[in-house]
């Protein structure tokens, strides 16, 4: 059975590789620069040490009980608590790969940690990649599954309102570990917003100076809305799974709506729900085939 050595289907080195020092600050503003949503730990000889995810931080900036210790330690001074706080503190000890691992045992991982990325480690255990949810994705594009968006989607949307505030937006991402909120009127969808736009606005200039001076409760109050939601992009739910992650790409984006507001279909849905569909099996032996048709996508 071919390895990920082999195959190298993933991103060689990872985005982001941060020491357990690096302040969260800077690893917000790198995974803001960047565009992605973790930054691999690593010590000063490369070895992993863990992972520090969007919704982490997001948690810290007031969505969960990691805001805590801003309250407690930090009197509420967000600027400084990112300033000073580490990666190592909020780092989760994540599950890795290992190059010599097959495709079957890095999906069965995947699927059974519900994770959507995985650092990729050599026999040292020295960080040399990863792989996520979007590689393999992407090798679909356009290939007919035999599977319709509706047999794999996520029913009943979480919504808010496009007035809520970014704090709202926080606590109700972390507390239903969700990457995308849906903003919806009386009048129907106006609009999603992803983690990364949360990401994207705290790492902005002008919050960061409003967080410097101590401005946090009109940081938490400024409405989703002005957040610039991106447009609603729709799939019919009994369009193929192909098609739909083709129009995902089309519109550089990682989830669909289905349908009128029936439910939402994303990358996470893709790597979880696929292959319980299809078979695990299937499934690796699809995106095996695949790479070697040359279908490899490297962000």
């Amino acid at each position: 059975m071919r390895t990920l050595r082999e195959l190298k289907v993933g991103r060689y080195p990872p985005a982001i590789l941060v020491k357990p020092e690096t302040s969260l600050l800077d690893v917000m503003l790198e995974m803001n620069k960047k565009k992605v949503r973790h930054a691999i730990v690593a010590d000063q000889e490369g070895r992993l040490e863990g992972v520090v995810s969007a919704k982490y931080l997001i948690d810290f900036m007031g969505g969960g009980a990691r805001f805590n210790k801003v309250v407690e330690e930090y009197n509420s001074d967000l600027y400084a608590a990112l300033e000073n706080e580490t990666a190592y503190s909020i780092m989760f000890p994540y599950p890795w790969c290992s190059l010599d691992d097959s495709l079957v045992e890095v999906v069965d991982l995947m699927m059974e940690r519900d994770i959507g990325a995985l650092p990729v480690v050599d026999e040292n255990r020295r960080v040399v990649g990863v792989i996520s949810e979007k590689h393999l994705m992407a090798l679909f594009s356009d290939v007919e599954t035999h599977v319709k968006v509706g047999e794999i989607m996520t029913p009943c949307l979480i919504t808010l309102p496009p007035q809520a505030s970014v704090l709202e937006g926080q606590k109700v991402m972390t507390s239903n570990d969700i990457r995308r909120l849906v903003l919806k009127t009386t009048t129907g969808l106006k609009g999603i917003l992803t983690i990364m736009d949360l990401i994207s606005f705290f790492s902005s200039e002008k919050t960061l100076r409003m967080l410097k001076e101590k401005r946090l409760k009109e940081v938490h109050a400024t409405p989703l809305q002005a957040l610039n939601p991106k447009e609603i992009v729709t799939v019919d739910p009994l369009e193929d799974i192909g098609k739909a992650i083709s129009l995902m790409r089309k519109h550089g984006v990682g989830h669909l709506i289905v349908g009128k507001g029936q439910g939402i279909i994303t990358e996470r849905d893709f790597l979880l729900k696929l292959p319980k569909v299809i078979g695990v099996d299937v499934f690796v032996d699809d995106v095996r085939k695949l790479i070697s048709a040359g279908r490899i996508f490297f962000y």
